[in-house]
């Protein structure tokens, strides 16, 4: 016969204590794997593609061109410059002041799919430096050919409401669908969210002063160019006084 002694019954207890905790600790670290928000800042890269996960996305800049002509880099491994950068523990993209000019993170050449695919955006961002007639944040575009605009931008205007405008033709004239969501204060912490999936894409926007959501349906003219969608988020400059600045804190991208 076993006599468990009180000394070792006190040591299988604090066991399985230890053993309890430990498996907490490890679900909990299993969760935030996909998190690209910053809790360590002891260890902080200079370089952002080691600080979110920029895998599958280009850089796409006119920031060098003279007109607005782009130029596309790897976003992963492209390394610090006047435009893309760290600060504060944020992911800073900067665009010149020049109407049309542009600095975005958007889905490589290859990544396109149609809006019954899952693919989900969200990001926690503040917007600084907004030019005169606005700036757009967000698109749902495509790579179909002969394609003018995108499907559906989201963009602070001129007068400081995030609003969402959606192109009813790809090509040639178009008439728009704009949403009109909250006022957003320069400067300040906004959320956005877009979500594709169901034939249909969702955005979502938090912003200090309220909260706006919305669904859109791609019109019939856009059928021809069904399987060819892609996301951008970054500064696309409408307006020649300033250079607009986003810092993104999170950045997460889910297909």
């Amino acid at each position: 016969m076993k006599i468990i002694t009180l000394t070792s019954l006190i040591a299988l207890i604090l066991m399985s204590g230890c053993s309890k905790d430990e498996a907490e600790t490890t679900s909990n670290t299993q969760q935030n794997t996909n998190s690209t928000s910053i809790s360590n800042t002891t260890n902080v890269s200079s370089l952002p593609g080691d600080n979110f996960n920029l895998e599958t996305l280009q850089i796409e800049t006119s920031w060098n061109t003279p007109d607005r002509s782009t130029v596309s880099e790897t976003a992963s491994t492209f390394n610090p410059t006047d435009f893309f950068y760290m600060e504060d523990n944020n992911m800073v993209f900067e665009s010149k002041e020049s109407d049309g000019k542009r600095t975005e993170l958007k889905e490589r050449p290859g990544e396109e799919k149609d809006l019954n695919v899952y693919k989900k955006l969200e990001y926690t961002a503040k917007v600084d430096l907004i030019p005169e007639n606005g700036v757009t944040i967000a698109q749902v575009h495509n790579r179909g050919n002969g394609v003018e605009r995108p499907l559906v931008r989201v963009y602070i205007d001129n007068d400081l409401k995030i609003k969402f405008k959606l192109s009813n033709n790809p090509i040639d004239t178009s008439t728009y669908t704009t949403i009109t969501g909250p006022e957003y204060i320069e400067g300040s912490i906004l959320n956005v969210t877009v979500l594709i999936e169901n034939g249909v894409t969702e955005f979502s926007v938090v912003t200090t002063s309220g909260t706006k959501n919305h669904t859109f349906t791609p019109s019939i003219n856009w059928n021809s160019y069904a399987t060819s969608y892609y996301l951008k988020a970054g500064v696309y400059t409408e307006g020649n006084d300033t250079r607009p600045k986003i810092s993104f804190s999170e950045f997460v991208l889910t297909k």
